[in-house]
């Protein structure tokens, strides 16, 4: 893919992030490096996301109350502030998953039209 096709175009990484973040969340309690090395799940590239990005969204979704945080004494140098997430983000990730479902199915209706698979 032609990667200057979308130079100009606005990042939407710092949108998709959170349902990425508190479905890690999910998983388990993290800090923020730990969610950073884990979000090539999602089909981000190493080193391609902005540690302060991460951080940014953390803060605001503590802010909402999605999540909840609190400092962990670490075997392996200074302390880490680790993430949690809570009953109100839990109901987040579930409408953001009603959202990316409806935005997926949208998707891919434009891709089948220009492929020629549509049913029109």
């Amino acid at each position: 893919m032609n990667k200057d096709f979308c130079i100009n175009r606005p990042n939407s990484i710092g949108r998709i992030i959170e349902p990425c973040l508190l479905l890690l969340l999910l998983e388990g309690n993290s800090y923020g490096y730990g969610l950073v090395e884990k979000l090539d799940q999602f089909g981000f590239e190493k080193d391609s996301v902005d540690i302060s990005l991460v951080y940014r969204n953390l803060r605001a979704m503590e802010g909402k109350g999605f999540v909840t945080s609190s400092w962990a004494e670490s075997d392996q140098g200074p302390r880490k502030r680790t993430y949690a997430i809570t009953d109100k983000g839990k109901i987040a990730l579930d409408h953001w998953i009603v959202l990316l479902e409806e935005r997926k199915r949208k998707m891919s209706l434009i891709i089948d039209k220009y492929q020629g698979k549509d049913s029109k």
